[in-house]
């Protein structure tokens, strides 16, 4: 019986064991848009990682944008090109509890290229509001939270799903504190995956009262309806996220969600994506591990499970940079202009690794920021 259950349970790792996968550059980065040549207006940036779709029409739709959204446009992910039209803003509220004020929209997906669903992530800046932050410092009362909106016209303009808040995927299950010194809340929406009978998206988690620092997974049945949404408690999906801003929330720890791979997924997760060929799940970041500083991947099965990551590129980072680099690089995603998937969720062997640049002047970043991509090749077998 012992030796049966031993078999058994290598029999179970080795079915969430991922593939072995090396991520390697296969060229030199190729700009995509250039922000001196290419730019809507002075802050008309790719401020976000680059997210595609594909519209009933059939053409391709890629943001990366700042809280003043636009998009590229083209009949494949090779030709888009910069479209003035504002597909998206925030509304500017001063009341946190609507979770309407500057939003970056970060994440889509579509079933028929008509109906499109995005995630949104909202940054209420208290700093703006005085009577609510005394120190008028924006780090120190920055509450962000993770909330919904549609297009149903292809892409050309979105709106939240529902008159905020009733919009709001995932918000603290506390008041809205303000001057609390650092950043709280739940960040940075991944690109939306399929697997199985659900959708799922990463979130990054502050540190805040019962909520751990640390990638947060998400899943939904349903991607019309914003509180279907539920975050993984380190066993399944049941935590049911509830907004403290708008009134007292009874037993609050209930309502935040356990960090996935705490120890490998250190760093706030940018995209994931399926590997066609094995059925291997990617995720992308930027850090330092080891004292390196770049671009990162892990790998998994089961979106659960991550393995030890990888340097796929060696770069000066956003907040890593020395006065000697000429550009630091941020928000990565992979992009493969032959995914199968109308909402490129999947990657063959030769993908892109899509990146902002940001053009440093005297040692500063400025406005002068730059959408490229980096020709990747992954090969099978370490």
């Amino acid at each position: 019986m012992r030796r049966l259950l031993l078999g058994l349970v290598a029999a179970l790792g080795a079915v969430t064991e991922a593939p072995a996968l090396t991520l390697s550059a296969s060229g030199e980065p190729e700009t995509v848009v250039a922000w001196q040549r290419d730019a809507c207006d002075r802050r008309d940036v790719p401020d976000a990682p680059a997210r595609a779709f594909r519209d009933a029409d059939g053409k391709v739709r890629l943001v990366a944008a700042y809280a003043r959204a636009r998009s590229l446009t083209g009949d494949s992910l090779d030709t888009v090109r910069p479209d003035c039209a504002v597909v998206y803003e925030g509304s500017g509220r001063d009341d946190p509890a609507l979770n309407d004020d500057r939003s970056w929209i970060s994440s889509f997906y579509t079933l028929d290229g008509r109906s499109v669903f995005a995630l949104v992530s909202n940054e209420f800046h208290g700093q703006r509001r005085p009577h609510l932050c005394p120190s008028g410092e924006y780090m120190r009362c920055w509450r962000n939270s993770v909330t919904e909106a549609i297009s149903t016209d292809g892409g050309r303009r979105f709106a939240p799903i529902a008159e905020p808040p009733a919009h709001v995927v995932a918000a603290l299950p506390y008041p809205y504190a303000g001057d609390v010194g650092r950043r709280t809340g739940y960040f940075a929406p991944t690109n939306i995956i399929r697997h199985g009978d659900h959708w799922y998206a990463f979130v990054w988690a502050e540190r805040y009262e019962a909520q751990k620092r640390g990638a947060c997974l998400l899943r939904t049945d349903d991607l019309a309806d914003p509180r279907a949404w539920r975050g993984w408690d380190g066993a399944g999906f049941t935590v049911r996220f509830v907004d403290g801003a708008r009134e007292p929330v009874a037993a609050p720890e209930r309502h935040v969600c356990k960090p996935v791979a705490p120890g490998i997924l250190g760093n706030t997760v940018r995209s994931i994506v399926l590997h066609r060929p094995t059925g291997t799940f990617v995720a992308t970041f930027a850090g330092t591990r080891d004292g390196v500083t770049g671009i990162w991947a892990s790998l998994s099965r089961d979106l659960v499970s991550w393995e030890k990551p990888q340097l796929v590129w060696k770069a000066p980072l956003l907040f890593r940079y020395g006065c000697g680099d000429e550009a630091a690089f941020d928000y990565p995603s992979l992009l493969d202009p032959a995914a199968k998937s109308r909402n490129f969720e999947d990657i063959g062997d030769t993908p892109y690794l899509y990146m902002t640049r940001l053009n440093l002047k005297g040692c500063k970043v400025t406005w002068d920021r730059d959408l490229v991509r980096l020709p990747l090749r992954i090969e099978r077998g370490r």
